[in-house]
């Protein structure tokens, strides 16, 4: 259905012209929703000739009526200079999408509510999911994102790019856009679903990598994007998980990485690879992966990710690279500190899914049963969980 593909297609689009039209992405939201809603009930078998033109106007009117309604304060004048937004195939000039996220990292925001807004406002990911995603609960965030969006109001807060972008606001936005991509692909959805908004976010990397084209960082999670979606195919088989080293890399998709390893590389060279930040350096990894790198060169790279960022999962990740460059007690070890340090990693799913593995390496199977168990328990990805499933079935037999 054409109004589905457009509401859903280009949301970020549409709400960013929209809020930088009226100055509130509240009522700029509100309004492409009542804009849909009427297309539902007026567009019948046949669309308008021009159905996101119809939709902004639309969208336009309702505002117009609240804003008269409602005698409310305007952040700023209604322009009816400003253009439709239109559908752009050139990244450079799409910029109603990098408005909003960056509109989203506002400094008068709380750092904490950057990425939850940003994937809702830009990206369209339901409200339930984000709370799930950071572990929130649902009014919870609610009240958060509606708190968000009142202080964008007071602030006046700008939906043009900025210039000179601080730092800060775009690491905000690309945690985003990662985040975005990483909660998707991970989750059960229609298929359609999961596409949509991956390739959303693959989409949102591009546009910042053409903002931003000599940021190393905005480039490595461009290049990490592709290289993670050039694998969608190998990644789930009958419902279950394949992990990485497991995966069928004729099913990989060439077209893609070549593209990543084009991003990656551009005016860049390995060695600077090691002063990087985390996701240049994810990036570099992945494409260790799919050059067959030897597991040497794998853990070097995750050594220097650790270094940069305090993430569990790049720990416990390099915890598995090493065992597989040395040997399954090593990395034990490197477990049992990180365990040891941090009491978070005992409710962490990942540590107990690698602990299962690396105890299986080492012959310690009861252990290995009691790990896997706990790792089951943890786990709330419903591919992971039969992959982990399968592998306690495979050794009681």
């Amino acid at each position: 259905m054409i109004l589905e593909r457009i509401a859903y297609e280009h949301r970020a689009r549409l709400v960013g012209a929209l809020a930088r039209w009226c100055g509130d992405l509240q009522l700029a939201e509100d309004g492409l929703a009542d804009a849909v809603e009427r297309a539902l009930g007026s567009w019948g078998t046949e669309s308008p000739r021009d159905p996101v033109a119809w939709l902004i106007t639309a969208a336009r009117n309702r505002i117009r009526d609240v804003l008269k309604a409602a005698e409310r304060t305007r952040t700023r004048g209604l322009d009816d200079d400003v253009p439709h937004p239109t559908v752009d195939a050139d990244p450079i000039r799409d910029d109603d999408t990098l408005a909003v996220l960056f509109a989203c990292a506002h400094p008068a925001l709380d750092r904490g509510v950057h990425a939850p807004l940003m994937l809702s406002a830009a990206l369209g990911l339901p409200t339930a999911d984000i709370a799930t995603a950071f572990a929130l609960p649902v009014a919870t965030l609610s009240k958060r994102l509606v708190r968000a969006k009142q202080k964008l109001r007071v602030n006046r807060a700008s939906f043009e790019i900025p210039d000179d972008i601080p730092r800060e606001r775009v690491g905000a936005v690309a945690d985003a856009v990662y985040a975005a991509y990483a909660i998707e692909w991970l989750r059960i959805a229609p298929h359609d679903v999961v596409d949509l908004m991956t390739e959303h976010a693959i989409h949102a990397s591009q546009l910042l990598l053409a903002a931003l084209p000599h940021d190393r960082e905005v480039r490595g999670l461009a290049a990490l994007l592709l290289y993670l979606h050039s694998r969608r195919d190998a990644r789930i088989r009958d419902g279950m998980l394949v992990p990485l080293p497991d995966q069928d890399s004729a099913l990989w998709d060439p077209r893609l990485l070549r593209a990543a390893e084009r991003t990656l590389r551009r005016n860049a060279s390995r060695t600077d690879l090691f002063s990087s930040g985390p996701y240049e350096l994810q990036a570099a990894i992945q494409s260790a992966h799919a050059g067959h790198a030897p597991p040497l060169a794998i853990a070097s790279l995750y050594d220097a990710l650790v270094r940069t960022t305090s993430s569990r999962g790049a720990a416990v990740a390099r915890a598995a690279a090493v065992a597989r460059a040395q040997d399954p007690e090593t990395g034990l070890r490197l477990l049992d500190s990180l365990r040891a340090g941090d009491v978070r990693f005992d409710a962490f799913q990942p540590y107990w899914a690698v602990r299962a593995e690396l105890l299986r390496r080492n012959g310690a199977q009861d252990e290995c049963r009691a790990a896997l168990r706990r790792a089951i328990d943890l786990c709330t990805n419903p591919p992971s969980r039969r992959y982990l499933q399968t592998k306690l079935e495979r050794l009681a037999q």
